[in-house]
């Protein structure tokens, strides 16, 4: 469960930690560095890393301690994340998952794959003109279209749409796409991809030759459960390989006041059940 961050949870960390946001070098001029965008991805990388201990944190180490334990102790994975509908928040835990791995040392690289809305691209590197579809083509170096987030080593490859590239949709399930997804593998200990959510787009399924593992990102309190079931049905290629889920989004205030009440129910049944004995 990663909880709720209102605005007055990022009040409070702007009070308290006065560092500068995620920076993305040009990798076209090395020398100079673009500030992304005061975004709420943007906001979860500095509390990442000014709030190590922080009950946000710890849940997105989880997330991190559950891809170590489903990987492959040869093979570096490819982690997708996605969820069913638009706006449960799978790019901000993307990147709060990728930005932990690389604080801890990890040589991660965070792939904008959402060929639908590039939100992280946006958030990251506004001004990038090539990204993931121009590589995976092979008219862009990788080299060339990466940037790297000053603070914490971060790789991030963008994505930019273009009208005159073929269809994104296909270039993701292409032999191309699969080789350049091998060769991040060989370059990164972790490659977190951001993906389109399942149910208004096909883009998740055709992801399916690259991506080793899924995790499905879950709104608490807003997405039902037979949504989840629908979307799971019509993606086997997602349902089968996945290694999690997240409840994003988590209100800890009213899910306390919930286990109280599941508590005192419990009791109150045991009580009841010791009498009938």
């Amino acid at each position: 469960m990663v909880p709720l961050l209102n605005r007055r949870s990022w009040k409070a960390l702007r009070r308290r930690n006065q560092r500068k946001i995620a920076q993305f070098g040009r990798p076209e001029n090395p020398g100079s560095s673009v500030v992304a965008r005061s975004s709420l991805v943007t906001n979860i990388l500095q509390l990442i890393g000014a709030e190590p201990s922080s009950p946000y944190a710890e849940a997105i180490r989880c997330i991190k301690l559950t891809v170590d334990l489903n990987s492959g102790r040869t093979t570096n994975k490819v982690i997708g994340l996605t969820s069913c509908f638009p706006g449960e928040g799978k790019s901000t835990v993307a990147a709060a998952t990728a930005a932990l791995m690389a604080k801890a040392g990890a040589r991660v690289i965070l792939v904008d794959c959402d060929l639908r809305n590039p939100s992280l691209s946006r958030s990251f590197a506004p001004d990038a003109k090539v990204g993931f579809l121009d590589v995976a083509l092979g008219n862009t170096p990788l080299a060339s279209a990466v940037r790297i987030d000053s603070s914490t080593n971060l790789a991030f490859l963008p994505t930019v749409l273009n009208p005159s590239l073929p269809n994104p949709t296909e270039i993701l399930a292409s032999d191309a796409a699969k080789s350049l997804f091998t060769s991040l593998q060989r370059q990164y200990d972790y490659v977190i991809v951001d993906l389109s959510p399942i149910a208004p787009a096909i883009d998740v399924r055709a992801s399916s030759r690259v991506i080793d593992a899924y995790i499905l990102v879950i709104e608490w309190g807003e997405t039902k459960v037979s949504d989840v079931q629908y979307a799971l049905r019509h993606a086997d290629e997602v349902q089968d390989n996945i290694i999690g889920a997240v409840l994003n989004k988590v209100n800890m205030d009213i899910l306390a006041r919930y286990d109280r009440q599941g508590a005192k129910y419990s009791y109150s049944n045991s009580r009841y059940a010791g009498k009938q004995n």
